[in-house]
């Protein structure tokens, strides 16, 4: 199973140098670059810059409820969280097993 990260440049680069396999940054196609990573059957976990991830959120959201994998997990950028934004990971525990980290 394979983990996709996509963000802008900074992050794009950051997760490259540490290893990460598949690395896309975001442009203006980052919806259809979405879509072609959600249909692989083999990525398991999206990483996705929450800046980014405002971009696509209809599409986010549509596969977070109706398909299993991939987890997509939204990440903040270099900048620091983005405003309004509830932690995702502590959301993704809530939603899983009902309690509040």
């Amino acid at each position: 199973m394979k983990v996709v990260v996509i963000g802008d440049e900074d992050t794009a680069a950051l997760f490259r140098f540490a290893g990460a396999g598949e690395v896309i940054v975001a442009d203006e196609d980052v919806g259809e670059k979405f879509d072609k990573v959600v249909e692989d059957g083999e990525v398991a976990i999206v990483l996705i810059t929450e800046r980014v991830a405002d971009k696509i959120a209809r599409k986010i959201e549509k596969v977070k409820l109706q398909r299993e994998l991939p987890v997509i997990v939204e990440i903040p950028d270099k900048k620091g969280k983005a405003e309004g934004r509830e932690d995702s990971v502590e959301k993704l525990v809530k939603r899983a097993v009902g309690v509040e980290v």
